[in-house]
């Protein structure tokens, strides 16, 4: 299998279908629940590239655990003054025109800022793991 479609499968499995809301709720509160979620990612993303290799793993858990347990999406978001979570937390229901019906369009601004986070969180992990590769010489194809 290609490297990049392991890389991708790996981490769709693991970001998603192995993750419980427990893990992703918890997981940039407390060590223990977001070193859980990033080794099953970890072993999804090995065993979905092949690499098997102690450096790898290496670099696969350890961009993963930061970016999760301090959220480093929503930090950059705030950074670049983008939909993070923590201003929609704490503006979210400020600014609405009168003539919106103010609930459905909060609640749409919600789901827009999430869906605008899990984009930022996919691209910070598939940059690292697509760079960690390179930088390890794994074949790509």
């Amino acid at each position: 299998m290609n490297l990049l479609v392991g890389i991708l499968l790996g981490h769709l499995v693991g970001d998603y279908l192995l993750q419980n809301k427990w893990m992703a709720v918890n997981k940039s509160a407390s060590n223990f629940k977001c070193f859980v979620h990033v080794t099953l990612y970890t072993l999804s993303v090995l065993l979905f590239t092949n690499a098997w290799d102690w450096r790898w793993a290496v670099v696969i858990f350890v961009p993963h655990y930061l970016i999760d347990r301090y959220s480093l999406a929503d930090k950059w978001l705030d950074l670049i003054h983008g939909r993070s979570l923590r201003d929609f937390i704490i503006n979210g229901k400020k600014n609405i025109p009168a003539e919106l019906d103010r609930e459905n369009y909060h609640a749409l601004r919600g789901g827009f800022t999430a869906l605008v986070y899990a984009v930022a969180d996919n691209t910070m992990h598939l940059l690292c793991l697509w760079y960690g590769a390179k930088w390890l010489g794994l074949a790509m194809v």
